[in-house]
């Protein structure tokens, strides 16, 4: 049994001449007497877009997602017991830089698994020139995505730019990568058996624990329990591991607190921790607050302290978050962004806000409470800071002006 699957994203000609090229192979392996059932699932045009827009996490987590969901029918359909992909060496190699440089550990630290559930690797340890020297042997021909050379997306960069440049000045780079992959697996492998022993509880959508449970673990396990629990809750969304781990010091630290990001929240209160799916519409995450004295004042992101300094500027802290203190002069605002900020780059020029979150990857949900700090004692009332360290982010901070 084969499946390909066509995402509809690419221009027609080449995505349509991709099924078909899988279609012709099984009809020539049939026709050497070697039958083999091909299935083209098509996915309707717009639908990946549909699903990006849906999960926040980009175009190509979004066909991935709809890529698998496709597979596991398939294996249902056809009652098989595992599903063969074609991941390869060079394949592992990029995933393990990509997640490497993302600052990933645990188990994506570990690279792509060679069996997870019912998919199964088995060209995962094959150098990608070894299978092109057997299908040119073969005289089988293949077809390169389009895509794959376009070095906007960080995995392209890597496979054209920081490879070549590690094969010329790193010699043995691949084996040493690899073989910290593996490492990184077994060490995974104890920290999830640990975590595995310590079972969440269902309080209606939440997820719940003792929080004495929690905070008795180590702190790799309270990692990886937190990220279990987000499982459970259905999050689908990136989680900063900043967030998490402000958490894990947030409840070493208080018998209660609270945390948002990324759509989910965690909270601790009457000895238990909760984690849930953060159900406030984005729509209504809007705000603004004008700040023209020193004191306490309540935002979404939690009690946010103004104190003078010696210059007469404020410095503003956000309570527990663990995000950096910024420095602004008395009045200004805190909001939430709007159609049509920029702020200042360090060249000089100006950049959209919008532009700005995107590129640091933030999730819809998320990107409607990142805290917009607006220095009102000036003309022009300019944007000073983008404060996104409040839920794990990063900052954008524009140094001070003169008056």
């Amino acid at each position: 049994h084969v499946i390909t699957v066509n995402h509809n994203i690419r221009p027609a000609e080449e995505t349509g001449g991709d099924a078909a090229y899988v279609q012709q192979l099984c009809a020539r392996l049939a026709a050497c007497g070697r039958p083999v059932d091909c299935v083209l699932r098509e996915l309707a045009p717009g639908e990946v877009a549909a699903a990006a827009r849906e999960r926040g996490n980009g175009v190509e987590e979004a066909a991935r997602y709809l890529r698998y969901k496709a597979f596991d029918r398939f294996a249902r359909e056809k009652d098989v017991a595992c599903v063969c992909l074609a991941h390869n060496r060079n394949d592992q190699l990029e995933t393990l830089l990509m997640r490497f440089f993302q600052g990933s550990g645990g188990a994506s630290g570990a690279g792509i698994q060679q069996v997870r559930g019912i998919f199964v690797r088995p060209l995962l340890n094959i150098p990608r020139r070894d299978i092109e020297r057997f299908l040119t042997e073969q005289h089988i021909s293949w077809r390169t995505d389009s895509t794959n050379s376009d070095t906007r997306y960080l995995r392209n960069r890597i496979r054209h730019i920081v490879m070549p440049e590690l094969d010329r000045t790193v010699p043995g780079w691949q084996k040493a990568v690899i073989a910290g992959g593996r490492k990184a697996a077994e060490a995974d492998e104890v920290v999830a058996a640990e975590a595995d022993e310590v079972k969440w509880k269902r309080s209606g959508k939440d997820v719940c624990l003792p929080l004495s449970v929690f905070t008795s673990q180590k702190k790799a396990v309270q990692v990886r329990l937190l990220y279990t629990a987000l499982g459970l809750t259905g999050c689908n969304q990136r989680v900063p591991y900043s967030f998490i781990e402000r958490m894990c010091g947030a409840a070493s630290e208080s018998a209660e607190f609270e945390g948002n990001a990324s759509g989910i929240a965690v909270c601790a209160k009457n000895g238990s921790i909760f984690v849930k799916k953060d159900e406030k519409p984005a729509t209504d995450c809007g705000f603004s607050a004008i700040i023209e004295e020193t004191g306490s004042y309540e935002l979404p992101c939690g009690t946010v302290t103004v104190v003078c300094n010696e210059e007469n500027r404020a410095s503003v802290f956000a309570g527990n978050t663990g995000a950096a203190a910024i420095e602004v002069g008395l009045p200004f605002c805190i909001r939430s962004r709007q159609p049509g900020d920029e702020v200042k780059t360090a060249s000089g020029g100006m950049k959209s806000v919008s532009d700005i979150l995107s590129d640091w990857k933030i999730n819809e949900k998320d990107k409607e409470r990142i805290p917009v700090v607006q220095e009102l004692a000036f003309p022009g009332q300019r944007i000073v800071c983008l404060w996104g360290s409040v839920y794990g982010y990063d900052d954008w901070i524009v140094l001070p002006q003169e008056k």
